[in-house]
C-alpha cells in the first residue's frame, strides 16, 4: 500500500511539474499547452485556419517513457 502511494504522490507532483513548467513557454496554438510543441510533433493548420491538426507523436513517446521508468522504479 505504501508503495502505491508514493507512486501516485510522485506521478501527480511530476504531472503537476510538467504542468507548471510547460505554462511557462509560448506555444504557436491558443489551445495547446507548450510540452505539446516538442519537435516531431505534427502540426497542420489550413490556411484560411478553419482546419486545424494535431498529432503530439513525440509528446507521447516522452510522456510513456517517464511514466514507463517511474513505474518500474516503484515496482
Amino acid at each position: 500500500m505504501i508503495t502505491f502511494l508514493l507512486t501516485v504522490a510522485v506521478l501527480l507532483l511530476t504531472l503537476g511539474l510538467v504542468s507548471y513548467l510547460s505554462s511557462k513557454r509560448k506555444s504557436g496554438l491558443d489551445e495547446a499547452s507548450a510540452l505539446s510543441l516538442l519537435p516531431g510533433d505534427i502540426k497542420y493548420e489550413s490556411p484560411s485556419g478553419r482546419f486545424r491538426f494535431y498529432f503530439p507523436i513525440t509528446t507521447s513517446i516522452v510522456l510513456s517513457i517517464v511514466l514507463t521508468l517511474v513505474l518500474w522504479f516503484f515496482s
